[in-house]
């Protein structure tokens, strides 16, 4: 995330948490009513968040690419296999 567009650091890591709590199992109505609450406090939280929404979105084409070819690139594999790994995603 790019301070460019108005967002810092800080907001983007309050948006990364924010993701990932709305994400877990145990979500309370209080989390979301503080997520709103954070969301008002500043326009550039939605723009950090939509970020957040739209990297998630970007890092689906995990699920989609071949990686066979790049198997020779050790590194890029690794990575790779740890993003499946987290998505909870075999192979």
């Amino acid at each position: 995330m790019s301070e460019a567009y108005g967002v810092t650091d800080q907001m983007a890591d309050q948006a990364i948490a924010w993701f990932a709590r709305l994400r877990a199992d145990d979500v309370s109505r209080q989390n979301r009513d503080e997520f709103v609450a954070w969301l008002r406090i500043d326009r550039m939280h939605q723009v950090a968040f939509v970020e957040v929404l739209n990297l998630w979105e970007d890092l689906a084409v995990v699920k989609t690419l071949d990686f066979d070819s790049i198997s020779d690139f050790t590194m890029l594999w690794r990575e790779k296999e740890k993003a499946r790994a987290r998505m909870g995603l075999t192979g």
